[in-house]
């Protein structure tokens, strides 16, 4: 593993990530970001109605899990686990950053974001972090308010 990246080498992984995401791949998901100031939260730090800002549109590499059926009670309830890889130098040109409860659209589904991490270094330097990883956990669409409800 080398010790050194050079920032030719850096944007040599900039522009071959940014190809293989945003070229290659193709897989486009909508992420609605979460407006905490406007959120009203209940005793316990919990929010029924969250607000969210207009929806972003970016490219990603998704790892998914086999969705899971419970059948309890009234009926059954789907569970998926899905990891979105996202190109770190693409996000920070949009201004974007994902963060713990927002909102990822992908497969006529809705994910919360459940954890955010930043462990994939260039050359092994703390300050060339190459990739952002958001873990999510699907979520009803009776929980959040994205779409307008038809009655």
């Amino acid at each position: 593993m080398p010790r050194f990246a050079l920032e030719r080498d850096v944007n040599f992984f900039k522009s071959i990530s940014r190809e293989l995401v945003n070229e290659v791949i193709e897989t486009s998901i909508t992420f609605y970001k979460l407006i905490i100031g406007e959120s009203k939260t209940n005793l316990y730090g919990e929010s029924l109605n969250k607000t969210y800002y207009s929806p972003f549109t970016t490219d990603c590499i998704i790892e998914r899990d086999p969705t899971r059926v419970n059948y309890e009670g009234l009926g059954s309830d789907a569970n998926q686990n899905v990891i979105f890889r996202f190109n770190r130098f693409t996000l920070e040109e949009d201004g974007f950053y994902p963060e713990i409860g927002d909102i990822i659209f992908h497969n006529d589904a809705y994910f919360e974001v459940d954890n955010v991490t930043e462990d994939q270094l260039i050359g092994g330097q703390t300050y060339n972090k190459f990739s952002i990883i958001v873990n999510t956990i699907m979520s009803r669409r009776t929980t959040i308010q994205t779409e307008q409800r038809v009655v």
